[in-house]
């Protein structure tokens, strides 16, 4: 997952050198690298996000892939009934951080 990241960082930090420390003279020129300074990033962390979500998503393809690796149901239902739903999603993302938070909130609504 890093071989893209990476360079598009890399990347990222070079127009911001150019920018500054070059000084280049082009008004287009300093727009463009400061736009690709704020994009490149953005694209290479979009990329490990959507990237984490299908690794998730082929591992757990339903909400009862998902509900079978849930070892305390009851604890998540009384946290539910008396927290509240966000609360119990919250508690079962601390055991799977990787769990996308909408999955959760179904997983606790089902239960």
């Amino acid at each position: 997952m890093y071989w893209i990241r990476v360079p598009l960082w890399c990347a990222s930090l070079a127009c911001f050198y150019v920018v500054f420390a070059v000084r280049p003279h082009s008004l287009p020129l300093t727009i463009l690298l400061l736009l690709l300074f704020v994009l490149l990033p953005s694209f290479a962390e979009g990329y490990a996000q959507r990237r984490r979500q299908k690794d998730w998503y082929g591992q757990f393809g339903s909400t009862d892939a998902l509900r079978s690796i849930v070892t305390d149901e009851a604890e998540l239902r009384r946290i539910r009934d008396e927290k509240g739903l966000l609360v119990a999603a919250r508690r079962f993302r601390r055991q799977f951080p990787r769990c996308p938070l909408p999955e959760a909130l179904k997983l606790v609504q089902s239960l």
